[in-house]
């Protein structure tokens, strides 16, 4: 084992969101760490999205380091928005740590998850073919 090195370290106290358009989807990039102090910036971020792209919404997690159960919130909120206005919400390349919390919580067998942006913004008709 290495020693402690307090220089390594980078903890990660904020959230960086960016929204873009993929393919009709309204694509939100996560970057740090979701929970209670930053729930909210995502919940704003998410309505935005939706009122710029539309109800098929992606979260793009491949730099997402940690969730909390207020970030799952915000997720299962969400979608049970997009979904009711005949939208979709699929999760892109969680991490190890955030993939294992939405499998304890039984949300990633709810949830599509894939592993690119391409992959989630494909037409369902056209992706298996």
């Amino acid at each position: 084992m290495s020693p402690h090195n307090p220089e390594e370290e980078s903890p990660v106290q904020h959230l960086q969101l960016t929204t873009l358009e993929v393919d009709g989807h309204a694509v939100v990039r996560l970057k740090g760490e979701l929970d209670i102090a930053t729930v909210d910036d995502l919940r704003s971020d998410l309505r935005k999205a939706r009122q710029s792209y539309g109800d098929h919404v992606i979260l793009d997690l491949t730099e997402l380091e940690f969730m909390d159960s207020q970030g799952l919130s915000v997720i299962v909120g969400c979608h049970k928005a997009v979904t009711a206005a005949g939208g979709s919400l699929a999760l892109v390349a969680p991490r190890p740590i955030v993939r294992r919390t939405l499998e304890i919580t039984g949300l990633s067998g709810r949830l599509h998850v894939f592993g690119t942006v391409e992959e989630a913004a494909a037409p369902r008709e056209t992706a298996a073919s």
